[in-house]
This record gives C-alpha cells, structure tokens and sequence, in this order.
C-alpha cells in the first residue's frame, strides 16, 4: 500500500471525526464520510466537476472569495482550513491551507454545478447582447463586405 493510499485510509471527517472512506462526488474519486455524506475533494476533482457544467477553455472567474479561516483541521494535513466563497456566489466550502483539496458538505457539488451553469447562462447572454449592439451600431450589417458595400452605395 502506498503512502497517498494509506493516508486516505486514515482521513477523517471534519464535523464527526468519522473515517472517510472512498467514493466519488459527481462522478470524480472522492472521500466520503458515511455518516454527515460530506467529501473531501482534490483539486482536480473539483475543477473536473466544474468542467461537468462549464465548457473548460472558459474562464471561470477568480475561485475564492472572502476566505477566512475555521476551526476544522484538514483531513489532508491537519492544519485549519479556510473557508471561503465559491466563485463569489452566497455557496462557502472549505479548503485545505496547502491547496490539497476541498471539503464539501453534502449536496454542495450540486450547488457547484449550479452556479456555474448560471455563469455560463450570464455569459452567452453577455456575448448576444453585445453581437446585438454590434450589430445596430452598424446599422444591421454583419459584414466587413456589407459595410463596405454600403459606404459605395451598392
């Protein structure tokens, strides 16, 4: 057995002190606890959830917001974690303090999926709006060659 594998073994829940045991979170490994349904994410999992409901070569938007720290020790390396808001929406979760990973109360990676399925809604609204705009600013054409046309009066 490996050190990680051991390790693993041996995290415990941040609320109950419960062993984690191995799962998956969204269709990514994770490690769950048994009794609250909480998980601790790595980061790569959590961004491949986020690639689930978000088209990846978008951006994001910056991942923390407002962290402080809590009283819960990382089930990772046992230093407090923080806490802070995911992607600037009201949803907090809490990260390990050398970026190991996440911890996400039960049902939050549907929330994570949720919010980010709104960012990407408020986007191609933003990106309509402005091919709109573009559009009437230029008086409806669509093309560099309709402009051109129409400032020879074809």
């Amino acid at each position: 057995m490996t050190t990680e594998q051991e390790q693993q073994q041996t995290m415990k829940c941040i609320e109950d002190g419960t062993v984690l045991e191995p799962s998956t979170t969204s269709g990514e490994p994770s490690m769950r606890c048994p009794v609250c349904s909480g998980a601790w994410l790595t980061e790569e999992a959590l961004h491949a959830v986020e690639d689930k409901s978000f088209d990846a070569e978008m951006v994001k938007g910056q991942l923390r917001y407002g962290e402080h720290p809590t009283e819960h020790a990382c089930p990772h390396c046992s230093e407090k974690m923080t806490r802070f808001r995911y992607r600037g929406h009201s949803l907090e979760i809490e990260a390990c303090p050398n970026h190991a990973g996440y911890w996400l109360d039960h049902g939050e990676d549907r929330h994570i999926k949720d919010a980010l399925k709104d960012r990407k809604r408020g986007l191609e609204r933003s990106v309509g709006a402005e091919h709109a705009w573009n559009k009437a600013r230029r008086g409806g054409s669509t093309s560099i060659v309709d402009r051109i046309k129409s400032l020879f009066g074809r």
